[in-house]
């Protein structure tokens, strides 16, 4: 990564704080950084498309998020390989519904059709798919819409953050001895 992008992606992420003292609680915590990493991502659209979860950014910025959602999970009798799985998971659920943020707004430069006009331009094929019966559950579930289904990745993320944070629950009640044999 050029220098000048590291300073503009750093800057991005620094862009938002945490409060002192934090919330009561992991799940507290853990929910407000996910909000605040969601901020970030709503306001810099390109910053999910930044850097690899293989190869993370060593950014003095990302790592006060990373910090605050270890702080959360830390003194909860997880192991250390446990902790940074948890970690990893939560950021990337973030990140994961974020680069769409990016990718809609790229399709729409070069398209030049908004998200409602594409699916529009869908219809045909989705005539297609449902009038077949490969497709059984797919066909009830979407017919069950009168108005159709709006995706909203500001809903999808809010929804998604509740099991999200209620699976770590169950890792926190009952913490499991390490990562489960692939």
């Amino acid at each position: 990564m050029p220098v000048v992008q590291a300073q503009e992606v750093d800057a991005a992420f620094g862009e938002e704080t945490y409060p002192v003292p934090p919330p009561e609680g992991w799940r507290a915590r853990l929910e407000l950084g996910a909000r605040t990493l969601w901020t970030i991502y709503r306001r810099h659209p390109w910053l999910a498309q930044v850097g690899s979860l293989t190869r993370p950014l060593m950014l003095p910025s990302l790592m006060v998020h990373a910090e605050w959602a270890l702080a959360a999970l830390d003194g909860h009798g997880l192991e250390p390989e446990t902790m940074l799985d948890l970690h990893v998971l939560f950021y990337s659920y973030i990140q994961g519904i974020a680069v769409h943020l990016e990718r809609e707004a790229q399709a729409e430069a070069a398209t030049g059709l908004s998200e409602d006009q594409w699916m529009d331009r869908q219809a045909r094929a989705f005539q297609t798919i449902t009038a077949s019966t490969r497709y059984p559950v797919f066909t009830r579930l979407t017919s069950s819409f009168a108005d159709g289904y709006e995706l909203d990745l500001d809903a999808l993320f809010a929804f998604g953050l509740t099991p999200l944070l209620d699976g770590i629950a169950l890792l926190i009640a009952d913490p499991p001895s390490g990562r489960a044999p692939s």
